[in-house]
């Protein structure tokens, strides 16, 4: 089994938490050859805790490096112009959601990619979870789906890192317990901060269009490009893509968003996505119910490794209701996906988590954000 040299660029909290350790873990398969990151800092920490001495505050000057083969790209905002040069390198890639920021950043991806031979696999880790798939084909078995709901309860992002220990640098780790902001607004403004303005701002313009000046609009697609991905590519995962967006409706500044779906059959599905920060108790579930059976796939939070996704099914014997709770196995989704990167590049088979899904998605945000009321 040949090894991958691979580079990463991003050396932040998903790359320290779940992706560093598997590259490490699976030193079969992979060898990492270089890091980058801007902050010098965590750059080094990381860099001498994987024992890698190619190190780079420039992305750009990673990519050059010959040896690398692939590249991880794991840092915050858009990843259009990391992807498209890792892509003209010659570099396979594997990128974190979301792949870029707008329809307009992933159709340019797919136009670059279009004309080279390489790979590149879109991080939607949730694909390659085991209870993923047992639910998608008892959901494909059922008889008369009338009404599907997706509801996530999600708590302050850093409740889930307190499991980990983060480097950044200069003797400082991120450990342990940080209480939220107590005030909403605080995270109201914060997260319009991180995912609407800066170097942000003039993508979000481009989808928001004369709406652009609405602060809790660029709050919401902020929010939805980088967390509601996770169920817009669940929902077409297990159910196809819908045929339209019905409404949506905004509250508490952006961080409330109930989204009506219509599919064909005259089948609907309820988006439900909440900021709650501080109980510290993630909750994303997948419930379909029909006149015969009903299956709820229910997830645990991102941060806890090898935790299980478990599936529950009801149904019924006549007058008779029964239920069945199944646990697939213990696998790490984390782990899987970076495994079928590894079988995509030495076997040059497309990936299931592709540009073309990646179109799909951005579409579909698109879609959200334009119904809102």
């Amino acid at each position: 089994m040949r090894r991958l040299r691979v580079g990463v660029i991003g050396c932040g909290g998903i790359a320290q938490m779940m992706h560093l350790p598997h590259f490490a873990e699976y030193d079969d398969r992979f060898k990492i050859v270089a890091l980058s990151d801007i902050h010098a800092p965590t750059l080094q920490a990381v860099g001498a805790k994987y024992h890698v001495s190619s190190l780079y505050t420039d992305w750009r000057e990673l990519l050059n490096n010959p040896d690398i083969e692939a590249v991880g790209i794991f840092h915050g905002g858009s990843h259009h112009d990391t992807v498209i040069t890792a892509l003209n390198a010659g570099k396979d890639v594997f990128v974190e959601k979301p792949l870029a920021w707008n329809v307009r950043e992933v159709d340019e991806v797919a136009a670059v990619l279009s004309q080279t031979d390489r790979i590149l696999q879109i991080g939607y880790h949730k694909h390659y979870d085991p209870g993923f798939h047992y639910a998608l084909e008892r959901v494909r078995e059922m008889q008369d789906t009338g009404y599907v709901r997706i509801t996530v309860l999600h708590p302050e992002d850093q409740l889930g890192w307190s499991l980990h220990r983060v480097l950044r640098g200069d003797g400082i780790i991120l450990e342990g317990h940080r209480p939220p902001p107590e005030n909403l607004q605080t995270v109201i403004e914060g997260s319009r901060l991180a995912l609407a303005e800066g170097d942000l701002a003039p993508l979000v313009d481009e989808a928001l269009g004369a709406r652009k000046h609405d602060p809790i609009l660029r709050t919401a697609y902020g929010m939805m490009t980088v967390s509601l991905i996770h169920q817009t590519y669940m929902l077409f995962g297990l159910l196809g893509a819908p045929t339209r967006v019905i409404s949506t409706d905004l509250w508490r500044g952006g961080l409330s968003m109930h989204i009506l779906v219509e599919y064909p059959n005259d089948m609907r599905v309820a988006l439900d996505w909440h900021y709650l920060g501080h109980l510290k108790d993630y909750k994303e579930e997948y419930a379909f119910f029909g006149s015969h059976e009903r299956i709820y796939l229910t997830f645990p939070s991102p941060y806890f490794a090898h935790f299980p996704t478990p599936v529950t099914m009801q149904g019924h014997d006549g007058e008779l209701t029964w239920e069945k709770r199944v646990i697939v196995n213990y696998e790490e989704p984390f782990a899987n996906e970076l495994l079928a990167f590894y079988e995509n590049v030495v076997t040059r088979r497309p990936p299931v988590t592709g540009i073309e899904e990646a179109q799909a998605h951005a579409r579909f945000i698109q879609a959200m954000i334009y119904a809102a009321r």
